[in-house]
This record gives structure tokens, C-alpha cells and sequence, in this order.
């Protein structure tokens, strides 16, 4: 083996990689990542480092890819994480474009992921930028025929529209001669053939470009459906003027030209209004600042204001940067970042996020945030990952678009042979295969999932709910279960000390002072609220402190041991709790957390902790059981407090005694009886748990959202919008569905219908199908819209 190696570093063939991975929480998931990795053929060594994040692999790509190393990390549980790059291409126009570029560009070393998206017309590549560059990757693109950010979306609009109307002022009169005025028109086959021919190669040179490309890197994509079938009613129209006389179909071609440019128009519009969210996400930020030098105001560009520098905002003016606020109190209009309705009062020393509207007073504010590092930034770069992420049921359609193209050529081509076999003249049938080939144009279904995925996605945004992307939304509707962890998420996170019991007789101070000594090491909650509640000036550094999670704190003060902690604690440290048991009992039947103070051996007293629970919790548990979902309370608690709390809000199960690390370990339990579970919590505590989860739901405040575990984001960490989150993803998935069962019926139902298996009652002229084909596609983008009256 070591010989093997050795050959293949001299002649260079042995490959090396860096691979960031996401989701390690320790030197275990390190080691399990890394034995992973070994079992594969063709890997020489793998390092995984749990501090840096990463794996440095050493393997023959001749035998192993880097997306297969990819691979075997998510199969081991976690994210491999590489450079996003999302480009857009212009010139993506079906499903099987889509798909082209899907399937060459992840052909590429150093590309992990590519997803191209029809609707938004962009293409997400995630890729290791030590083995390939974004450059690259644009240039691959290219190779491929399409034309990545060549030039902006809306020169392209207005090329389109120009296209249009080009057309449409020709085949108006085109139509009209040909219908009315064939005798009335002197030399009216060559006025025809002149008109026809601008709109052929003015309105229609787009088509012939991109079917050229398609053709020349072998994926046919539907240009070649346009251009044959408008090539084909052109030219035997032209055979007709000037070596055969017969019927003309000028018009047809010319309205077959002008129809689909009015679609894809049309088509634009409606996406363009899908994308509206993000655009007003983008819009939110102003493009000035207005910065204090000295006793000066400097108005300045955004993109020059540093870190650390001082801005002033006066009433009525957006904040521009995230920061913290110097001088000044005001009321903050949040609602276009959290969806919260009421201003937000503001003090000196609280938060603020760019592009929030300050309402009242004039503030100044440090900031603290610049470029993508703000929360503004980082929703927008959610939302947009989100929407070019695929789900399943889209990737289904996709395979069956890619394979199109050649399978409606056929179709169109046993159209003409059956036709002419029947004994129909030739140019009918040649019309009908014309017929075939515009109406089947996929257009309808690969915009079937990632328009409503857009809409859905971009209304969460607006209400302060981020939805990771499709592949969420198709495991929402299979839940069965929702998790819920008690401090922080079902209750207030702010813990108080309620009641203090002194057993030893030294006071409630004395109690209080040795507990906030012995806590101030600690960062947990229940620290935080004894360390509120004792005299902080009166408290003293432990001189040895060990934390034990989950169950309490050890340390030596003045010399003697003070032990702080739950039952559990006291047990690990065989002390016996005698008559406290009572006292113990009776506050954890009323729903508080005990700690029990041992000092110098001896049970000074118990404090008892409330964490009362959120206003909307009891609300929000009724809708989810109303929905006909499981719910489950998850806490470090005995099981006294959590059925009192759970009592409180009106769960009827809950698991209790849980350790942090241990959350995980009770949702994998869950999922292993059958459970689709969701997990709801505060995204930091709990990521662990968030990520075991099927659907990890993270209430946060909106400052960490780039950080956060969750497939689902609430940033106003409202319980209630855990019901909306999931209500407005099953309306979203209910739209895909919709879209999707429209686009099959209407091709499944248009290809028979233009083959002629109705004549003589319906015929279907190439014209006619090409203006079915456009209102299929603008259709599922209208449908899709109606997501926007979702509250």
C-alpha cells in the first residue's frame, strides 16, 4: 500500500483536498467523519479537525470524486460547506436548459452542487474555491452556449419588448391580408413574404441563436421545438410564392413568432412579480448615510461607512446600517425585517437594523455592521440561496423535460407520416406537425415549482419567516410530531428567582451570596437570574469552578465547596436531601426549578426559579393539535416542573430530565418509532437538535440568521408564527402540486389535441397552439401569485 501511494504522489496523480464542513459540535463527530471517509475506495488519508472545521483529504481521482467525498460527509450527518456562487444566465428559457446546465457544469472538479433555476433565471453552484474559481464557472456556462450576466435584466426586458411589438406591428397586417384582402393586395404573396421574413429573422432570431447552441452542445432544448415549427410553416409558405403554387401560411408563422414572444413576456412580468419580496428586501437599505465628524455631518455613500463610525438618523429616515444606539430614544419600525407590526421602543445601548424606519426621535448610532454582514443582508442572501434550491418533486419534472424535446420530434414527425399516409395533402400535414411542436413546449412545467417556491418563500420573508427552500417544504407535510424546547422557546428565556427557602437559618442573603459567587462562572440562565437577584458587590470569583450540564455548578469559596444544582446534582455528590424532599416537591408541583445550595457540606436552602411561559404558547399548542399534530415538550427539568408547565400551555406529553447534549438523542428516538418530527427552538442552544430534526424550526431575533440550524427561521420568535410557518408552507406545496398536475394535463391534453385526434371538429393551427402554449406558462405564474393573499 505504501508502495501504491508513493507511485501515484511521483507521477502525480494523488489529489488533495480541503473540505469546510458544518455541524460538528466535537472531536466525536470529527472522528466519525473522518473513519467515514477512510472506509472509501481511493482515499489514502483524511484528517477531519473539529477547531478548524474542515477535512484535508488525499485521494486518486481516478478511482473517487470530490463530490463522492462530499457525499460521504452529508451520509455521516453533516454539511459540507463550500463558496456560493449564484450566476444569471438570461438565456435559460425551459426546463431542459435547466438541466444542461445542471448536469455539464457539476461534471466539474471542485463542484459540489448546481441548481438552475428557471424562474428567477439564476444558477446556484455551491464549490470548493481551492480547486475551481467563480470565473470558471461562468466560462463553463458559456461553453455551453448561454450567456452568464452578459447583460442586465433589464436590457434584456426591453430587447424582448422591442421583439414583441416588432412583431406584432407585422403580423397584425400579415393576418389581416391573409384572412381579408388576399385578392385585394396586388402581388399579396410577396407583400406577405416580405413581412413574414422581418418578423422571421428580427422576433425570431433569439430562437434560432439559442437552438443553434442547444444543437451544437447535443441537448435540444424547446428553441428547437420553435424554430422547427415556424421554419416549417415559413418555408413551405416560401416554396409556395416562388416555385409551387399553393396555400400560404405566412401568418401563421408570423403569429406563431409573435404569440410566443408575447408569452415569454408575459411569462417575465409575472415572475418579476414573483420576485417582488426580495426586490423590496433589496430596496429597504438607503443609499446614503449621513456620518458625525466631529461636530460635522458628512453625507456620505453607503458602501464607505466603516465599522465603528457614527451615524445620525433622524425621524422619518431609514436606519441605514445595523448598530448600536449612542444617544437618543425613539420608537424602530421593524415590521419589514421581523414582520412585527408595533414600533419597537429604542434606548440608548439597544440594537438597531439597517433598513428600519426610525419614527420619532433623533438618534445616534455606532455602527456596528457593514455590507454582508447585516441582518438585511443576510435575509436577503437566505432568501435568495432558498429560492434556487430545488425540491424533489421539481427535480422529478426536470428529468422529464430534459428528455422532451427529442420525444415531441418524434411525436411531431409520426403526426406528418400519419397524416400523409391517411391521404392528406402536404402541406396539412405538415401544418399539424408544426402544431405538435409549439404546443408542447415544457415551459409550464419547469416554471410549475420554482414560481411558487419564489412567491411562498418571498411572502414568509415579508412576515419574518424564512423558509430554507423546497426540500422543506416537502417534509412539512409529512410531519407528525412538533418538539418543542422549554426555556427560551415556550417560555419567556428570562428566569426569576421566585422563592428562596433558608433551611440552615443563615438568611435568604447569606444564600443569595454564596449562590451568585459560585454562579459567576456560569452563563445559563438560571445563573443569570440568582446573579439579578443577589448583590453582585457582596459576591466573590469561585476559586475552583467545574460546570456539570444539566445539572448544576461546583466551586470553592472562602475555602469551603459550595455545590448549586438539581437533584441530580446532589446525588452525583451522595448528598442526602432528608426533609428538603417536602419543600422540593411542593415548588416543583408549582411549576418552579429548583436549586439546592450545599455549602461546606450542609444544605443552606433551595431557591426556586420561575421562567413563566410565553403569552402565545397555549394559543400556538391548540393550533398545532387542531392541525391534528403531536406535540412534545423537551426540557432539563424533573418531571414535576414539566408537567406543570406543560399543564400551563396545554401539552399533553412531554420528556423531561434532558441535558442539553441529549436533545438530539430524544428526537432521533422519536424519528426511529415512526415520528416526522419538527423541532422548535431557539437555534443556538439547540442546533444539534434543530439539524436531528426532519424540519428544525429556530425562533431567533434576527441578528445571527446566516448562523442559525434551522430549516425554518422565525425572527420575531413568535409562537404563533410556528403555525403560520407551517400553514403557509403546505399552501405553498399545495401550489407546486397544482402547478405541476396543470402542466402535465396540459401537455398530456394539448399534444393529442394538435396531432389531429379530434379533426374534423378542432383543428389546431400552429398559431393557436402557440398561444395555448404561452397562457400555460403564464398560468402556473398566476397561480402561483395567489400565494401573495396568504396572511
Amino acid at each position: 500500500m505504501f508502495v501504491y501511494k508513493y507511485v501515484i504522489k511521483v507521477v502525480g496523480l494523488m489529489a488533495k483536498s480541503t473540505i469546510k464542513i458544518e455541524g460538528m459540535h466535537c472531536a466525536v463527530c470529527a472522528s466519525s467523519i473522518e473513519s467515514q471517509l477512510k472506509k472509501l475506495n481511493g482515499v489514502h488519508s483524511a484528517e477531519v479537525s473539529y477547531a478548524s472545521n474542515s477535512a484535508v483529504v488525499e485521494y486518486d481521482p481516478s478511482k473517487i470524486s470530490l463530490k463522492d467525498l462530499a457525499l460521504a460527509v452529508k451520509e455521516a450527518g453533516y454539511q459540507p460547506k463550500g463558496e456560493l456562487a449564484m450566476i444569471r444566465v438570461e438565456d435559460i428559457r425551459c426546463a431542459s436548459c435547466t438541466s444542461r446546465i445542471e448536469e455539464e457544469v457539476s461534471k466539474k472538479d471542485g463542484v459540489y452542487s448546481v441548481s438552475a433555476n428557471l424562474a428567477t433565471k439564476t444558477v446556484a453552484i455551491e464549490y470548493n474555491p481551492d480547486m475551481i474559481s467563480a470565473s470558471d464557472l461562468k466560462k463553463a456556462i458559456k461553453d455551453l452556449g448561454y450567456t452568464p450576466q452578459i447583460e442586465g435584466h433589464e436590457a434584456v426586458k426591453r430587447r424582448a419588448y422591442f421583439d414583441f411589438i416588432f412583431s406584432l406591428a407585422l403580423a397584425i397586417p400579415t393576418l389581416i391580408i391573409s384572412m381579408f384582402l388576399m385578392e385585394a393586395v396586388p402581388y399579396h404573396a410577396y407583400v406577405l413574404f416580405v413581412l413574414a421574413t422581418a418578423v422571421q429573422v428580427v422576433g425570431g432570431r433569439g430562437f434560432y441563436v439559442s437552438a443553434f447552441k442547444s444543437l451544437k452542445h447535443g441537448y435540444p432544448d424547446m428553441n428547437v421545438l420553435v424554430v422547427l415549427g415556424t421554419t416549417a410553416a415559413y418555408s413551405l409558405s416560401v416554396y409556395n410564392t416562388f416555385v409551387a403554387e399553393g396555400p400560404l401560411y405566412y401568418e401563421a408563422s408570423a403569429l406563431l413568432i409573435t404569440f410566443i414572444l408575447l408569452g415569454r413576456y408575459l411569462e417575465d412580468l409575472a415572475k418579476s412579480r414573483a420576485s417582488l419580496a426580495i426586490r423590496k428586501l433589496m430596496a429597504l437599505q438607503p443609499a446614503y448615510a449621513t456620518i458625525l465628524r466631529g461636530e460635522n455631518e458628512v453625507k456620505v455613500m453607503i458602501g464607505e461607512v466603516n465599522a465603528g463610525e457614527t451615524i445620525a438618523v433622524r425621524p422619518g429616515e431609514s436606519v441605514p446600517l445595523d448598530g448600536k444606539i449612542l444617544t437618543g430614544t425613539t420608537f424602530i419600525d421593524e415590521s419589514m425585517i421581523t414582520g412585527e407590526s408595533i414600533p419597537v421602543e429604542k434606548r440608548p445601548g439597544d440594537n438597531v437594523i439597517g433598513g428600519t424606519i426610525n419614527q420619532s426621535g433623533f438618534i445616534t448610532v455606532e455602527v456596528t455592521k457593514i455590507g454582508g454582514e447585516t441582518v438585511l443582508a443576510q435575509i436577503i442572501k437566505f432568501v435568495e440561496e432558498a429560492q434556487s434550491r430545488k425540491a424533489p418533486i421539481q427535480r422529478f419534472a426536470d428529468r422529464v423535460a430534459a428528455r422532451f424535446v427529442p420525444v415531441v420530434v418524434a411525436i411531431a414527425t409520426a403526426t406528418f407520416i400519419s397524416w400523409v399516409l391517411i391521404g392528406m395533402p402536404l402541406d396539412f400535414a405538415i401544418i399539424m406537425a408544426v402544431s405538435v411542436l409549439v404546443i408542447a413546449c415544457p415551459c409550464s412545467l419547469g416554471l410549475a415549482t420554482p414560481t411558487a417556491i419564489m412567491v411562498g418563500l418571498g411572502k414568509g420573508a415579508e412576515m419574518g419567516i424564512l423558509i430554507k427552500g423546497g426540500e422543506v417544504l416537502e417534509r412539512i407535510e409529512k410531519l407528525t410530531t412538533v418538539v418543542f424546547d422549554k426555556t427560551g422557546t415556550l417560555t419567556a428565556g428570562r428566569p426569576k428567582v421566585a422563592e428562596i427557602l433558608d433551611i440552615a437559618g443563615n438568611g435568604k442573603d447569606a444564600i443569595l451570596k454564596i449562590a451568585s459567587s459560585v454562579e459567576r462562572g456560569s452563563e445559563h440562565p438560571l445563573a443569570r437570574a440568582i446573579a439579578e437577584a443577589g448583590k453582585p458587590e457582596g459576591a466573590h470569583l469561585p476559586e475552583e469552578f467545574e460546570s456539570f450540564p444539566g445539572e448544576g455548578v461546583r466551586g470553592k469559596i472562602e475555602g469551603k465547596i459550595a455545590i448549586l444544582g438539581n437533584r441530580r446534582m446532589m446525588k452525583r455528590f451522595g448528598i442526602e436531601l432528608g426533609r428538603v424532599e417536602s419543600d422540593l416537591s411542593k415548588m416543583e408541583d408549582e411549576g418552579k426549578t429548583s436549586s439546592i445550595l450545599v455549602y461546606g457540606g450542609e444544605i443552606l436552602g433551595v431557591i426556586g426559579i420561575m421562567d413563566a411561559p410565553k403569552p402565545d404558547a397555549r394559543d400556538a399548542v391548540n393550533e398545532l393539535k387542531k392541525r391534528g399534530l403531536e406535540v412534545i415538550m423537551i426540557t432539563g427539568d424533573n418531571d414535576k416542573v414539566a408537567a406543570a408547565v406543560s399543564k400551563e400551555i396545554g401539552i399533553d406529553s412531554f420528556i423531561a430530565g434532558v441535558p442539553p447534549n441529549g436533545k438530539a438523542k430524544e428526537i432521533s428516538r422519536l424519528q426511529s418509532l415512526g415520528k416526522v418530527v419538527a423541532m422548535v427552538g431557539d437555534g443556538i442552544n439547540d442546533a444539534p437538535a434543530l439539524i436531528q430534526a426532519d424540519v428544525g424550526i429556530a425562533l431567533g431575533n434576527g441578528t445571527e440568521i446566516a448562523k442559525e440550524a434551522g430549516g425554518i427561521i422565525l425572527t420575531k420568535a413568535s409562537l404563533l408564527d410556528v403555525v403560520k410557518a407551517l400553514d403557509l408552507s403546505k399552501k405553498t406545496l399545495s401550489k407546486i402540486k397544482q402547478n405541476m398536475f396543470w402542466a402535465f394535463a396540459y401537455n398530456s391534453a394539448g399534444i393529442p389535441i394538435a396531432a389531429g385526434v379530434l379533426y374534423p371538429f378542432v383543428v389546431l393551427r400552429p398559431e393557436i397552439a402557440a398561444l395555448a402554449m404561452a397562457l400555460s406558462s403564464v398560468s402556473v405564474v398566476t397561480n402561483s401569485l395567489l400565494l401573495k393573499r396568504y396572511k
